[in-house]
């Protein structure tokens, strides 16, 4: 027997079982996976994070305070005193916020010259508000369903909600960068003051909306508002626009008390508002360069509380316009459409408002009312 070439094969073949155990080895390795710090009550998170349980802070809550940080709920609830954000670029997403006190969620820059903003994907703040001061807030949802705040207050800041559910109050204030789209606001009011907004694509449901005299150039456009008093009420502004809106099953859909001026009402549906469709209750208006134009007033003023404007005249049906005890033609009236209304299409007083055709509906008062309805 040669041992010598019996020893080479076997040193042959536990050389080949060596190489193909290594393979096998090396093929089920997992790579080493980064650690995830835990997220204790009280942290001031400096890198990206995720919740692996719910976390309930009763002392203290979180705080971001590095730029670019991630917090990843994680499904998870974070309850109790809630997140404060004090840098840029953070992001918050997948999970629900449950504050305690009176605001779940801050953000605010850490010093008076820094900044802070953050972004809320997929988050839920059922309880306690959501407030932003000299900041950037982004808020948004995969749909409607995964976003939701309870209450907002937003100072000297930008801030976009996009396909969110609110509740609660709204408070806008020395902020011209606001925009609210693709969203339902429930049972709560906006009041926007010093500010200026783009309002599009939301339903505004027993959520009354109140323009300040200080307000900026807010836009509404294509929005839904229902189910309350008065639904939204201008007290002034810089100009205030309002086209392609809905205002249906409210007492009042739209009243104007000063600034109506600077208002363009134009393509709008007014429906089935119990006492008046638009109401414009002021004196001394100034002259409008854009008319009162293109809208429809359909079952206004059907079931009317009792209303007077400031000269005493009951108000009802479509459009009301009162602009003064002196007469001053400072309004233009064009192409408006009324059907079903409990009262006038257009009730003005002579010689209050310019006529400029293709109204369709009855004007008053009569005898004189200044307008040609057909």
């Amino acid at each position: 027997m040669d041992h010598g070439r019996k020893t080479k094969g076997i040193l042959s073949g536990s050389g080949a079982l060596l190489a193909c155990v290594l393979l096998v080895a090396g093929a089920g390795a997992v790579p080493a996976q980064a650690s995830v710090a835990a997220v204790n009550c009280g942290d001031t998170l400096t890198a990206d994070a995720a919740l692996t349980t719910d976390l309930l802070c009763v002392d203290s809550g979180l705080t971001i305070a590095t730029d670019g940080v991630t917090l990843d709920l994680g499904g998870h609830v974070l309850a109790g005193n809630g997140l404060t954000v004090r840098a840029s670029n953070v992001t918050v997403k997948n999970g629900m916020i449950m504050g305690t006190g009176a605001e779940a969620v801050t953000v605010q820059p850490a010093t008076a010259d820094g900044t802070a903003a953050a972004t809320l994907s997929d988050v839920q703040v059922t309880t306690g508000a959501t407030r932003v001061r000299n900041a950037t807030l982004t808020v948004s949802g995969s749909n409607p369903a995964l976003c939701l705040l309870t209450g907002l207050t937003v100072v000297a800041s930008t801030a976009t909600v996009e396909q969110c559910v609110v509740h609660g109050e709204v408070s806008v204030q020395d902020s011209p960068g606001i925009t609210v789209a693709s969203s339902t606001l429930t049972d709560g009011k906006l009041t926007t003051a010093g500010s200026g907004g783009v309002y599009n694509g939301t339903v505004f449901d027993n959520f009354p909306v109140t323009v300040a005299a200080d307000s900026g150039e807010d836009v509404f456009q294509d929005n839904l508002f229902r189910n309350t008093d008065t639904a939204l009420e201008v007290r002034g502004g810089k100009k205030t626009t309002f086209d392609g809106n809905v205002f249906m099953n409210n007492s009042v859909g739209l009243l104007s008390t000063g600034g109506f001026g600077l208002t363009t009402v134009k393509n709008n549906v007014f429906h089935s508002n119990r006492t008046v469709g638009l109401l414009v209750n002021q004196n001394l208006a100034g002259l409008n360069p854009d008319p009162v134009s293109g809208n429809v007033f359909y079952a206004n003023g059907t079931s009317p509380r009792k209303l007077t404007d400031l000269g005493g005249n009951t108000v009802r049906g479509g459009l009301h316009l009162f602009t003064g005890a002196v007469t001053q033609p400072t309004l233009t009236v064009t192409g408006n459409i009324g059907l079903a209304n409990g009262g006038f299409l257009i009730w003005a007083r002579p010689g209050s408002v310019v006529d400029g055709g293709g109204n369709r509906g009855p004007c008053g008062p009569k005898p004189k009312s200044g307008l040609t309805c057909a």
